[in-house]
């Protein structure tokens, strides 16, 4: 039992706590999504090696690409069988949100190969649409995703991947960004098991 003379010594000293410079981009990154253009992303490049080091105690990994200005974490599996620690929620997606995500990384990929003056991608309503109605001229799922493109649009810009830059009254005259980072996130191996599930999809239609 703590006598009180100790209490009061304790109440007198509390303990102290140090605050590591870098705590606000721990914050951010627990948060979501890091990006060059983001005040304390020069924070993120100074204090790079102690956060990661931070991160990998949890059970998570740092990823900055700082070619294309982002950064954001990634769950280390903790086993074979793809176990991780958990901190960062999965969210599912529809196979309609995900049909409209290989979309918009390969347009990235195009825009990519064939233009290197600007380094931003921009696509309209209008341009996703129109690139929808051709990519999947033969999908059954093509339908409902024109129909409520609008809500789908508004949850891959939730996620991040795109970024509205132009809004309008009418839909398809607003503008997007197609964000880098859908390239980190959907890998090639990715993309490819995306493309081999469409396709066993498509041959139950």
């Amino acid at each position: 039992m703590m006598s009180e003379s100790n209490l009061q010594a304790n109440s007198e000293n509390p303990i102290e706590t140090k605050v590591d410079p870098y705590a606000q981009v721990i914050v951010r990154l627990l948060g979501g999504e890091l990006y060059e253009t983001d005040k304390i992303w020069s924070e993120l490049l100074e204090y790079r090696h102690p956060i990661a080091q931070y991160f990998a105690r949890i059970g998570l990994e740092l990823i900055v690409d700082q070619r294309d200005g982002f950064a954001f974490l990634r769950q280390s599996e903790l086993d074979e069988s793809g176990r991780t620690i958990g901190l960062i929620k999965r969210t599912p997606l529809s196979y309609e949100v995900t049909l409209l995500l290989v979309l918009l990384r390969e347009l990235l990929e195009t825009y990519e190969l064939n233009d290197t003056t600007s380094p931003a991608c921009f696509v309209s309503h209008r341009k996703i649409r129109d690139e929808l109605e051709l990519y999947f001229r033969d999908s059954s799922n093509k339908v409902k995703l024109l129909r409520q493109l609008d809500r789908y649009i508004k949850q891959i810009v939730e996620l991040g991947f795109l970024r509205l830059v132009q809004d309008s009254p009418t839909a398809d005259e607003r503008q997007y960004e197609i964000r880098r980072i859908i390239k980190a996130k959907i890998t090639p191996d990715i993309l490819e098991e995306i493309r081999r599930v469409m396709e066993r999809e498509a041959a139950h239609v």
